[in-house]
Order: C-alpha cells, then structure tokens, then sequence
C-alpha cells in the first residue's frame, strides 16, 4: 500500500504590527498634546487663585490648630473679667464668692497661655504707682499656673507665683507666701457676664484715700 506524502506547510504570513497595536501613534500624540493644553489652559485661567490658596494654606492650618489648642485648653471659659462682686449673676448667692475681699482678674487665654491683670488692696499699698500688675501663666486641665510681674525701672520683676483652680464659673486664687501674699489665699472670685475695658480703672483711688486694703 502506498504511503501518503505529507504535504509541505508553507510557513506563517507575518503579522503586521501596525494593525493590532491600537491607534496609531499620530492619534496617541495628538490625546497628550491635547491633555498637556487642557492643562496648561486650566492653570493658566485659574492659577492666580490657585496660588493664592497655595499662600493661605499655612494661615489656615495655624488657625485651625489655634482652634483645636483654644477647645482643649478651654480658653474661652477662662477669659473674662472675675471679682468676688460679678454683677449680673442672679445665682451668686450658689457660688459661694468671697466676701470682703479686695480682689479683680482679667484673664485673656489662647491656645492654654493666660495673660492678664490682676488688682488687690495689697498692690495698691506695696505698688503706689500701680493700680494692677501684670499676669502670665499656663492652663493644666481646670488649673493655671500664673506669675504676677511688671516692669519695674525697665526691668521685668516678678512679684509673686499663683496657681487659679476653675470650677465652671468660680476660681479660686492659691497662693504660694502664705500671710505674705498680697493676695487673699482660697479667694473665690465669679466671672462676669461681659468684659468691660474700665473693670481695672482707678482700682487704687478708694485706698490711697485712706481705706485699708483687705
């Protein structure tokens, strides 16, 4: 029996590229061509603003960090002006305020750093020129840790360190002299329910009358 011939196979058709390899390469420049204009048209309409937000990016990340800092250290329930007499409170009887005592602070608190002024008897006794000195501190939880000074013959000085305790409304002014303080140790003193830019005026003058500080 005869055997079958295998019959030659011709070898395979090459392929050509250009036809299986997308979209030509005219068409593939002309889409980036097209983005980089989109881009550079976008900038170009819109990159004043655009760098302008760029400018207040850092403003507005610090003020947004003052914000946090000022809810945790709870400055706003420190500011304010505080007496053992804040007219306007109709629940002072509950707050059981000090009596008798000869004692302002003006509390201005950001980011848990205290600033202000605080005015008693004793300072217009020791400090004839004076009718308040200065306050600096820091806030811990409900506690303030404040330095009473001034400027004194161009010289800072500082005359004495307190710690403020706040109980809502109420705080209690410690001091660290003892009978030596100028302040009226465990004085509870109220906030009141606005400022007032004259609450430290003429402090001294009913004492420099001849009344004795308390």
């Amino acid at each position: 029996m005869a055997r079958r011939k295998n019959r030659p196979t011709s070898p395979p058709t090459p392929i050509d590229a250009s036809k299986h390899s997308g979209s030509p390469w005219y068409k593939r420049v002309w889409v980036i061509v097209t983005v980089v204009g989109t881009l550079a048209f976008t900038l170009g309409l819109n990159g004043p603003t655009i760098l302008q937000n760029l400018r207040k990016l850092p403003t507005e990340i610090e003020m947004t960090r003052d914000q946090y800092l000022g809810w945790l250290k709870e400055d706003s329930a420190w500011t304010g002006d505080w007496s053992s007499f804040p007219e306007g409170i109709v629940n002072m009887g509950e707050m059981r305020l000090s009596e008798g005592i000869d004692l302002k602070v003006t509390v201005h608190a950001q980011n848990g750093e205290l600033g202000g002024t605080i005015a008693s008897g004793r300072i217009c006794a020791n400090v004839p020129v004076f009718d308040f000195l200065l306050l600096r501190g820091s806030v811990s939880g409900n506690t303030a840790t404040v330095e009473v000074w001034d400027i004194i013959g161009g010289h800072s000085r500082v005359f004495e360190r307190l710690n403020f305790v706040r109980e809502q409304e109420v705080i209690t002014v410690l001091t660290e002299a003892g009978d030596k303080s100028w302040f009226p140790n465990g004085a509870r003193i109220g906030r009141h329910p606005t400022t007032d830019d004259s609450f430290m005026s003429d402090f001294c003058s009913r004492f420099r009358k001849g009344v004795v500080p308390r």
